[in-house]
């Protein structure tokens, strides 16, 4: 008797006697995936049939039948279509809504085989019962597996037919109508009982009431529907769908996301939650948050300037509100400030990535005071020891170039950042800096001044720190700090591969406000007072003194080896020395790609691409242990 027959002859006494037989588990668990991909479709379907009879009977732990279920229904193959025709019907809501763990998420499994299909997704969309079950399932569960599974299905079915694909081209885009046409989405949106239970369940105005979640699994439920809002973010929940249920909830004008955002947290009790809540603004601040997004004509591809998202959060002063945490942090209390302060600051790099072209005026003003207060608190000592304000170095590695330029009324704070002591955050944060906007990454949004202002700013503080290459080579041979080694190796590829851009020439005025003009070239070599015109890109910078002096001997010097070290240690030595040997030598291979183009481009530096390929040819090591080696100390 096969395996099959087995399982079937167990089933069939289970079923003859649910309360005399035990499922045995072991049994069934040798029913694995490699066995349902060879069994003929027609016993499949028998054994799902036997199991469908089976399990509402069932007086134990149903758990054995519902693993062996989803090893059936797993492959592709197996459609909704096929789930539809299971006998007896599968009563959806009944599995949705049962006390058991276990048939809750088996009934997910058959339910997510309609998101595949937009035809499959509407007939879901026509049982309002099955859509209601769902979603109270999804934010009333305290299973976080559980809920997490209902909101895959939730999104899938709202997203159906197009969820999945790689991008949304021009060419498939006219082909794929809006998700929140489809049935699914009025379902959900725009039929009152099923579109009310979503504010019911998440506002605290009846909180532990009979009937009612307590306060507690209410805010579960409220993180729950901000990170289905971050996703399926569109003109359609910034706008009202049932003005009487609206209404009901405090609603003016903005839908379901302004529920959401902000009527349903109480974010001045709860502090938790006003964590989450900015986690949420943050989110919708990226230009790529929703999946929607493509198909919404209101949306645009976010700008320097505005989005949507932008508009919503400043016309409801959450922008504002969520920055006073970092700028003002005396108005606010120690608490909020210990959980709110970090959160604040990765809302402001966000706006300051996505929309540079905002960040001007007053608000830039704060921003930089802020900044520089809190690098000004940092002695020498606590930058040796990494006791350091890391919030803010993220803040002022997402600030716009032109933000950080010094100008006549205040210095940069970034001429507070440190070279020594060594430092890997602060190393960081001056490669982000002066690398410019990447290419081709929705990290961050480019503006005409962002590449000439990467430039500007590596030549200023190189002006005012003209020991930087100096202390940042002594820090990449440091193999006893690794994480300040490799950072500083990071600083020298940031600048061979930076994104720089011309200033203007002499003559040519940028504008009015000194705060928002970028020097002109000119300007710039007599700041740093040069005789010579400034290189135009990183690689010629670090092919030009003082780089030049520190830099190109130590990417030409063959990598530090420990091999003479023994007994404790020297496998982490040896782990960190080939770290440190491996990124040196891909920087040394990122050189010669720029040298190259400098070559192909002018004729000129030919002989430096000559040296750069013979050390390239001894390897990651140089070709050579080095006996007697030296771990470089900290210098304090």
């Amino acid at each position: 008797m096969d395996i099959l027959q087995q399982i079937g002859a167990h089933l069939a006494d289970v079923a003859a006697d649910p309360a005399a037989y035990i499922l045995d588990a072991r049994l069934l668990e040798k029913f694995d995936g490699q066995v349902s991909e060879t069994i003929a479709e027609s016993d499949r379907d028998a054994l799902i049939h036997q199991l469908a009879e089976l399990l509402p009977n069932l007086q134990q732990d149903p758990t054995p039948l519902t693993t062996l279920i989803e090893v059936l229904v797993r492959p592709s193959s197996y459609t909704f279509s096929r789930v539809l025709d299971i006998q007896p019907p599968i009563d959806f809501s009944a599995g949705l809504t049962a006390p058991s763990s276990a048939i809750n998420l088996i009934t997910l499994l058959l339910l997510e085989k309609a998101k595949l299909r937009r035809s499959d997704a509407d007939i879901v969309a026509g049982k309002p019962e099955i859509v209601a079950s769902l979603i109270q399932l999804w934010l009333s569960t305290q299973e976080t597996a559980i809920s997490q599974k209902a909101y895959d299905v939730l999104l899938g079915l709202l997203t159906a037919e197009w969820t999945g694909r790689s991008s949304v081209t021009a060419e498939n885009l006219g082909a794929l109508d809006s998700p929140y046409r489809s049935l699914m989405w009025r379902r959900v949106f725009r039929d009152k009982d099923i579109y009310e239970s979503i504010y019911r369940i998440c506002s605290l105005k009846y909180a532990d009431q009979v009937g009612q979640l307590g306060k507690r699994e209410k805010t579960v439920a409220q993180a729950r529907l901000l990170d289905l809002l971050a996703k399926i973010d569109c003109e359609a929940i910034r706008t009202s769908q049932i003005k009487e249920v609206e209404d009901r909830y405090g609603v003016v004008q903005n839908g379901l996301l302004e529920f959401a955002a902000v009527r349903m947290v109480d974010y001045e009790d709860d502090v938790l939650m006003h964590m989450t809540l900015i986690d949420f603004f943050a989110d919708l601040l990226k230009p790529d948050h929703s999946m929607i997004q493509p198909f919404d004509s209101s949306v645009s591809i976010t700008s320097p300037q505005s989005s949507p998202s932008l508009d919503f959060l400043l016309h409801w002063q959450l922008h504002s509100r969520t920055l006073s945490y970092y700028v003002e942090p005396d108005r606010h209390s120690s608490l909020d400030i210990t959980y709110l302060y970090s959160r604040a600051a990765n809302y402001l790099a966000s706006f300051c990535s996505y929309y540079p072209d905002r960040f001007r005026g007053p608000e830039c003003t704060e921003v930089l005071h802020r900044v520089e207060e809190a690098l000004r608190a940092v002695s020498l000592g606590q930058w040796a020891q990494d006791m350091i304000p890391k919030h803010d170095l993220h803040v002022m590695a997402s600030l716009p170039g032109h933000s950080l330029l010094p100008d006549p009324l205040h210095r940069t704070p970034l001429f507070l950042l440190p070279t020594r002591p060594l430092n890997a955050a602060a190393l960081q944060t001056l490669a982000t800096v002066f690398r410019g906007p990447r290419t081709g990454t929705t990290n961050q949004v480019e503006t005409n001044e962002s590449k000439p202002a990467a430039r500007a700013l590596y030549f200023l503080y190189l002006h005012h720190n003209p020991h930087m290459w100096a202390d940042v080579v002594k820090g990449a041979e440091t193999v006893a700090l690794k994480d300040a080694a490799l950072a500083a190796i990071g600083l020298i590829d940031a600048v061979i591969n930076a994104s720089w851009g011309p200033l203007p020439p002499s003559g040519e005025g940028t504008t009015t406000n000194p705060s928002l003009s970028l020097p002109t070239e000119t300007e710039l070599a007599r700041k740093c007072q040069s005789a010579q015109p400034l290189p135009p890109s990183g690689v010629l910078a670090i092919l030009a003194p003082p780089a030049i002096e520190a830099v190109l001997p130590y990417l030409l010097r063959p990598a530090q080896t420990f091999s003479n070290l023994v007994g404790g240690g020297k496998g982490d030595v040896e782990s960190a020395a080939y770290r440190i040997a491996a990124a040196k030598y891909d920087v040394v291979l990122s050189l010669k790609a720029r040298v190259r183009e400098v070559v192909r481009e002018t004729g000129e530096l030919e002989e430096v691409l000559g040296v750069i390929d013979r050390r390239l040819a001894m390897g990651v090591l140089g070709g050579q242990g080095e006996v007697g080696g030296r771990v470089g100390t900290l210098e304090l």
